[in-house]
């Protein structure tokens, strides 16, 4: 449990290959899902807003996900924290449903991430979470303040069982299979400068101690830019590091040696936290930004929901519609019509049986039946499985994700 402190107040082209694989386990570290202990506020500006904003953090049930509630707008709107909310990835990552957005949720992300919490509201009167010191200190203070609260439900953790990699120019991001979350990560401008390496295993100790700390940074011949295209109003030396020449501006000394880097890899955790639910794997990544880092939460989900789509594509219908599919076989009967096959819970099917009762099932007339068998092999052709190798299959409703073929 993570331990209560004292209060805390702020003032081109893209390559991707995707093996299939992967399954959803316990991992028996942490079983349980964890809620804050009690709310918790900070206020601030926004990095690129510049607006004033107040943030309050309140413990939620389990299995809501972290998610962002617009106390400004009518109704309250709620966005979860997911990759399919994210809009844009340009310096910072902003999610969007419906008329509701928030930006640069990254780093509140990484320090929910890093601390091992699972579900929040996250309550903001503006577009943008504070930015703090431009780092997830902050943050990171404020759940230590609320205090962390297990919850009666298992935790589920995404295992990576076969790599994915995603390139996207001269940023390349990799996830190989590893038992626990590490990330190795090498950053660098286009010009090779203040080329910086580092890898770490995240836990609640290594995010807290080594991570949490490092600020963001710009080089500043991008100032000028980001200020035309309406960025960084909330900017300046407090809020991030910037590098000009072979010269680092700064309020104060720089927190680590690696510090540019270690802040690339902060990132990295709040992003890939758009998964969903947290993974273990480990990440490798040169050059990494937000677009890219987003590109691998995307892939991942698709990961993740392989073999669930691929169960649910097998397994039998519903009793409801076993019932109707039964009244539809006695009335079809009396008509005349072939009888409808009826597939029951926990039968054993050959290829030669899927494919009949996918024709059954589609074919009213005869002229739909190659329509029918075209779409049962594409299914098959779909999940690159052979139907001439494919074993029996066990239809259940109990059937589980990692047992998938």
């Amino acid at each position: 449990m993570i331990p209560r402190t004292k209060g805390y107040q702020a003032s081109s082209g893209c390559q991707t290959h995707l093996p299939t694989g992967g399954m959803i386990v316990l991992i028996s570290g942490v079983l349980y899902q964890q809620t804050l202990r009690q709310p918790a506020k900070l206020s601030g500006v926004g990095l690129h807003s510049g607006n004033r904003v107040n943030m309050t953090i309140l413990p939620a049930p389990p299995n809501t996900g972290i998610r962002f509630r617009r106390v400004d707008l009518e109704g309250k709107p709620e966005i979860e924290a997911r990759i399919e909310n994210v809009n844009e990835t340009n310096r910072s990552t902003s999610l969007a449903k419906g008329n509701a957005k928030v930006h640069t949720v990254e780093h509140v992300l990484a320090a929910f991430s890093g601390c091992g919490i699972d579900n929040a509201i996250v309550e903001l009167d503006a577009t943008e979470p504070p930015i703090g010191d431009g780092s997830s200190q902050a943050y990171t203070h404020l759940i230590l303040t609320a205090g962390s609260l297990p919850q009666d439900q298992e935790r589920e953790v995404f295992a990576i069982h076969t790599p994915i990699t995603f390139e996207n120019g001269d940023s390349t991001i990799n996830v190989f299979p590893h038992d626990r979350l590490k990330i190795t990560c090498t950053s660098a401008d286009k010009q090779g400068r203040f080329t910086q390496f580092f890898s770490l295993e995240i836990t609640p100790e290594t995010w807290e101690k080594e991570l949490s700390r490092a600020r963001t940074f710009c080089f500043f011949e991008e100032i000028e830019f980001l200020i035309k295209n309406g960025l960084i109003k909330g900017g300046s030396l407090e809020t991030a590091v910037v590098i000009r020449d072979d010269a680092i501006l700064t309020t104060e000394p720089l927190r680590y040696n690696e510090e540019f880097v270690r802040h690339k890899i902060l990132d990295i955790l709040g992003d890939l936290s758009l998964v969903g639910a947290p993974i273990t794997g480990h990440i490798v990544a040169v050059k990494p930004g937000h677009a890219t880092n987003c590109a691998l939460a995307r892939l991942i989900n698709q990961q993740i929901r392989r073999p669930i789509d691929l169960a649910q594509s097998f397994a039998p219908p519903p009793p409801e519609k076993l019932k109707g599919a039964s009244s539809s076989t006695t009335s079809s009967s009396t008509t005349g019509n072939d009888e409808l096959p009826i597939v029951a819970d926990g039968q054993v099917l050959d290829t030669a049986k899927v494919m009949a009762l996918s024709i059954c099932c589609s074919a009213s007339s005869p002229d739909n039946s190659f329509l029918a068998a075209s779409s049962a092999l594409s299914s098959f052709r779909r999940f690159m499985i052979s139907p001439a190798d494919l074993s029996p299959m066990y239809f259940s409703k109990s059937i589980r994700a990692n047992n998938a073929f």
